[in-house]
């Protein structure tokens, strides 16, 4: 599975601007920083200071079953943001 997921990164006035941007998908219940995750991303970025810019992430996911994964993001050495992602069992037409 191949999920999208989008990230909106903010820079406050005053701020460089430059920054790394860190996702990990993990199993619900499993920290980020526990190896080996599922998939991870680090991509570096830049914006101007007092802007929004944003990443694309995708991930490459080996799921084994239906259930949430959490993508566990944060910018430099901040804090984790949770992000949920489900996956549902496919819908008989």
């Amino acid at each position: 599975m191949s999920p999208h997921l989008v990230v909106l990164i903010y820079c406050p006035a005053g701020e460089s601007g430059d920054g790394i941007l860190q996702v990990v998908f993990q199993p619900v219940g499993v920290a980020p920083d526990a190896t080996p995750p599922m998939a991870q991303n680090v991509s570096p970025f830049r914006v101007e200071p007092g802007k929004f810019t944003y990443r694309l992430v995708r991930a490459e996911l080996a799921v084994e079953r239906y259930g949430q994964i959490i993508a566990h993001c944060r910018v430099g050495q901040g804090p984790w943001m949770a992000v949920p992602f489900t996956v549902l069992a496919p819908v008989a037409s």
